[in-house]
């Protein structure tokens, strides 16, 4: 290869600079019918009566924190493994992120972990979707609704994976989405929130958005935030999810070719899928034998050699100083993916040749 095959980039793959000149043309660059016009065909795809577009996937999620009316000391359960905006987000609000262990096939959050957490002070779960996968989220559902507490569900990398042919982020009382440049789909930055809970949660979710003004300009009824969506960055969503179809087969095209060539080699594990999720992969996440790669972190080294980017695996909650009063001894699968899981290039556009090659390279490393 004589470019560096990068770990992800933006793929465009219709007419998206025709609707962002439109956009921009129209001089509404902040606000405008585009967002109005991706929130509606977001409604559309997902099969949601209601969706609020932000600014980015880390807004989606403080916005339903806010619209909880969570409170210091407040305590959230979060898996210790995944993108940690939400245990972030904890700590920013003085609330108590208690973490739960994952998964080690799934790299999703594990129920009975979950259910050994919750005390009297819970007042909300949140799951990750971790890679494309989706959560077993029915026994958490109905332990969740027995002890009458919120789930929120952070779908960020798992737009267009299906859980029980259900969308993922349907299923709980609260989904958000992430449209950052390397999501399946992207506005650059950018995100959403939808919802089943009440008329007066929706209120809130838009009263905190917009400087918690409602219909009388300048009179702020909560002290909210802008986390406005652009007209722009929705002209370019907007776009890209109506096609949305060709994006969701091109990128199955990928992983599957990237299965077949990696599923039996011995020292690489796949993460792994359960029978009811159809999931569509956001990153080529595995498991590797440290035993017959060595370290994970120099086989990442070695494949920046031959211009290949390659990711690891998210750090563990254990493995980061600024949870260090709540780690835990029982997070053993968490901390062990930490160590050992690579993600391999995988985004819309990249070509059979080049997974070819990224698989060539992988497999050649083993001792």
């Amino acid at each position: 290869m004589k470019k560096i095959i990068p770990w992800s980039q933006a793929h465009f793959v219709s007419n998206e600079k025709f609707h962002l000149n439109k956009a921009f043309d129209s001089t509404w660059v902040s606000g405008g019918e585009y967002v109005e016009k991706f929130e509606k065909e977001f409604c559309k795809y997902i099969k949601s009566d209601f969706a609020i577009s932000v600014n980015n996937g880390t807004s989606a999620i403080h916005l339903a924190y806010l619209a909880l009316k969570l409170k210091a000391g407040d305590e959230i359960i979060i898996p210790s493994f995944g993108y940690l905006a939400a245990a972030n987000l904890a700590l920013l609000m003085n609330l108590k992120p208690v973490f739960a262990d994952v998964d080690l096939d799934t790299f999703c959050v594990n129920f009975s972990s979950i259910k050994k957490k919750i005390t009297k002070k819970t007042k909300l779960i949140v799951v990750i979707n971790t890679y494309g996968n989706v959560c077993d989220l029915r026994p958490i559902l109905k332990l969740a609704k027995l002890k009458k507490i919120n789930v929120l569900e952070d779908s960020a990398e798992s737009l267009g994976s299906k859980y029980y042919n259900k969308n993922s982020g349907i299923l709980a009382d609260i989904g958000t989405f992430s449209f950052q440049a390397t999501k399946t789909i992207t506005t650059g930055e950018g995100g959403m929130v939808i919802t089943k809970k009440n008329k007066e949660f929706k209120d809130l979710l838009n009263l905190y958005r917009n400087h918690g003004i409602k219909n009388k300009r300048y009179m702020h009824l909560v002290p909210g935030h802008n986390f406005r969506l652009t007209n722009l960055q929705a002209a370019i969503g907007y776009t890209q999810l109506k096609n949305f179809n060709k994006i969701l087969k091109n990128r199955k095209k990928s992983y599957n070719l990237y299965k077949k060539l990696l599923q039996n080699i011995k020292g690489i594990k796949l993460q792994k899928f359960q029978s009811n999720v159809r999931p569509l992969v956001w990153t080529m996440a595995m498991v590797l034998d440290k035993n017959i790669f060595g370290s994970r972190d120099s086989i990442i080294k070695k494949m920046l050699k031959k211009k290949i980017e390659t990711r690891n695996g998210f750090y563990s909650t254990n493995r980061l100083k600024i949870f260090k009063k709540f780690h835990s001894k029982d997070l053993k699968n968490s901390d062990y993916l930490s160590r050992n899981v690579i993600c391999l290039p995988l985004f819309n556009g990249i070509k059979n040749s080049q997974i070819k090659y990224i698989a060539k390279c992988l497999i050649n490393l083993r001792k």
